[in-house]
């Protein structure tokens, strides 16, 4: 491809190498190819009823078992259900205020 730098190359290949790299950019650019929806770019795919998609770690607290019970389902990946499982069983387990949740104790004066 020397041809192209050297200056000696003829208008129409310069013009075709420059065509193929505007339709390759073309093409990458389109929206079929763009990451859209929950779950695109890894999540369990299901967003939540305030609008925002949902992550692995809250899925089960936000959605419940099965997920699809207070959340839609826009890209469901595989495991999404067993993660909301899980998390409900686990949501089941806790305490009902947690120590983080409660107000520190004033120290004596």
């Amino acid at each position: 491809m020397t041809w192209i730098w050297s200056g000696r190359g003829k208008p129409l290949d310069i013009f075709l190498v420059l065509a193929a790299i505007a339709a390759l950019a073309w093409i990458s650019a389109t929206p079929a190819n763009a990451c859209s929806g929950c779950g695109c770019r890894g999540g369990p795919g299901y967003r939540g009823p305030n609008g925002r998609c949902v992550s692995w770690a809250n899925i089960g607290r936000v959605c419940g078992s099965p997920p699809s019970e207070r959340c839609s389902p826009e890209g469901p990946n595989a495991g999404a259900e067993e993660a909301a499982r899980q998390g409900a069983r686990l949501r089941g387990l806790e305490p009902a205020s947690r120590p983080q949740d409660t107000p520190p104790e004033p120290k004596p004066e």
